[in-house]
């Protein structure tokens, strides 16, 4: 372990677990990296007092995405192309 990383015991349930490995078999990472990266993401929305329904939230995301890309392809259809390239590059640079 690094010298800024403290082992800690904590129990999960086995379902718990078993999300946990498979998001760290398809990221191709660590369970300790899963739950870290679970933690870094989960407890500043806790700390706001923020209860996430992820399934709501991300159905508001897809639908807004969805209702901006079709104004977008109907108000600038020569735009597209260079809006997706650049969200595309957004992605690689800030979320890979």
């Amino acid at each position: 372990m690094g010298k800024n990383i403290k082992g800690i015991g904590v129990g999960l349930s086995h379902e718990a677990i078993s999300q946990l490995d498979a998001f760290a078999e398809a990221k191709g990472v660590s369970r300790a990296e899963a739950i870290r990266a679970s933690v870094a993401v989960g407890l500043p929305l806790l700390q706001l007092g923020v209860a996430l329904n992820a399934e709501r939230a991300l159905t508001i995301l897809e639908h807004t995405q969805l209702a901006l890309s079709l104004l977008v392809e109907r108000q600038y259809p020569e735009d597209v192309n260079e809006l997706i390239d650049m969200a595309m590059r957004n992605v690689r640079e800030y979320h890979a």
